[in-house]
């Protein structure tokens, strides 16, 4: 029954997406699994998928101990210019470690943003983290954690004891109310 609701769900959203464009931000620390999510909302959206690390990295943005929030606001332009160039709905991954961040890259956007913070204890994301391909280490998930929980941006969702398939259908849900 429930998966039933989660395709209803997914067909409103599906038919919505096609009226109208939706730009929407899935933030939160490392191992939280906003990329798994996005990823996952793009495709049932047929939006495009962007990844703030993928910028970063592309661009050379993401060399040194720590990524000054200057590069950052650098993604944010190149971000706007990739939603400037499509009529398509985006999904935007980040983790987004500065407030000035993420209400930069909403400026610059310049429409409607729905923007959903996943939060899991700091265990579990050290946990999910540390089962991924590139791993950055129990220091370095605590400190994302520590930052990333003290901005505070849209809609919050406590992902601990959720699958991935029931933190989508929340999004979804939050969405479809738009």
């Amino acid at each position: 029954m429930r998966s039933k609701v989660l395709v209803n769900s997914l067909e409103s959203i599906v038919y919505s997406v096609e009226r109208m464009r939706k730009i929407i931000i899935v933030r939160g620390a490392l191992g939280v699994g906003k990329t798994t999510v996005s990823k996952i909302l793009a495709e049932q959206m047929c939006a495009e998928y962007v990844s703030i690390d993928r910028i970063l990295e592309e661009n050379n943005l993401d060399k040194g101990d720590g990524i000054p929030v200057g590069n950052y606001l650098i993604s944010n332009e190149i971000v706007s210019h990739l939603l400037q160039e499509s009529e398509k709905s985006f999904i935007i991954d980040g983790c987004f470690y500065y407030q000035e961040q993420i209400d930069d890259l909403e400026q610059k956007i310049n429409e409607d943003v729905q923007i959903f913070t996943l939060v899991s204890s700091v265990e579990i994301c050290i946990t999910r983290e540390s089962k991924r391909n590139r791993v950055y280490g129990e220091d370095a998930a605590r400190f994302v954690h520590m930052i990333t929980n003290k901005v505070k941006a849209g809609y919050e969702i406590d992902n601990t004891d959720l699958s991935i398939e029931e933190t989508v259908n929340r999004i979804v849900k939050q969405i479809s109310k738009k």
